[in-house]
C-alpha cells in the first residue's frame, strides 16, 4: 500500500530501489530486536534484505534494555522506521544511529542527536538522513537554544546529504513541554521547520 500510495514501483520498473546510497536512521535508544524484525517484515512482504544493515552508537554508549513505556516506544519506532525505509528503497544500506537520551520536548536528547549525526557526516556514511521524532518550536526554553542545535544540518549541507524530518502527528496543534497537554493555537515542531530539513508528512490509506 504505501509502495503503491507514493509510486514507487515505477522508479523500481527503471531500477531506481536506492542501490548505492545509505539511509542513515536515527532514533532514540534503537531497538534490541531490529534486525530480527527486519528479516520478519521482509519476509513476510517478499523483500529482499537490505544489501547492508549496520547499527552505530557514536554519541555513547545506549543502556541496556529495560521495558517501560518511553523504551518500548523507541522500539517501536525504532523498527518502523527501519521497515519502511526498507520498504520505500529496498536497494539501499542501511545505518541506524542509536542515541544513548530520549529525545523528548524542548532541548531534551537533541545535543545528542546532533553529535551522532556530525559523527555520520564528517565519516561520508550516508547520503540521506530519516529523522522521525521533533519537537515543539514553543518548548525550547529559548530561540538561541534551538538554534544552537543546527549544526548538524549546515554540515549536511555543506556535504550534500539529504535530512528529513517527521512534521508530527497533530496537524496544527503540538504538545507542551509535559508532552500531554496540546495548545490551543497553531504551532509547529522543529527540525522539521528547520529551512535545511525537509519535514515529511503522514500518509492516510
Amino acid at each position: 500500500q504505501v509502495q503503491q500510495a507514493y509510486n514507487t514501483p515505477k522508479l523500481y520498473n527503471q531500477d531506481i530501489t536506492g542501490a548505492g546510497q545509505t539511509i542513515v536512521i536515527v532514533d532514540s535508544y534503537g531497538s534490541p530486536t531490529v534486525r530480527h524484525d527486519l528479516a520478519k517484515f521482509d519476509s513476510t512482504f517478499g523483500l529482499p534484505a537490505p544489501p547492508a544493515f549496520n547499527i552505530v552508537q557514536p554519541a555513547g554508549q545506549v543502556p541496556a534494555y529495560k521495558p517501560n513505556s518511553n523504551r518500548t516506544g523507541w522500539a517501536g519506532e525504532t523498527d518502523l522506521d527501519v521497515e519502511y525505509s526498507h520498504a520505500m528503497a529496498p536497494g539501499a544500506n542501511i545505518l541506524l544511529v542509536e542515541t544513548p537520551t530520549s529525545e523528548n520536548e524542548g532541548t531534551t536528547g537533541f545535543p545528542q542527536i546532533v553529535k551522532a549525526e556530525e559523527w555520520v557526516i564528517n565519516h561520508h556514511y550516508g547520503s540521506v538522513i530519516s529523522q522521525s521524532f521533533s519537537a515543539t518550536e514553543q518548548t525550547f526554553p529559548s530561540r538561541r537554544s534551538l538554534l544552537n542545535l543546527r549544526g548538524a544540518y549546515i554540515d549536511a549541507a555543506r556535504h550534500g546529504v539529504t535530512v528529513l524530518a517527521a512534521s508530527g502527528d497533530s496537524g496544527a496543534a503540538d504538545v507542551k513541554f509535559n508532552g500531554n497537554t496540546y495548545y490551543l493555537h497553531p504551532v509547529t515542531s522543529w527540525p522539521d521547520s528547520d529551512p535545511l530539513v525537509t519535514g515529511v508528512g503522514g500518509t492516510q490509506l
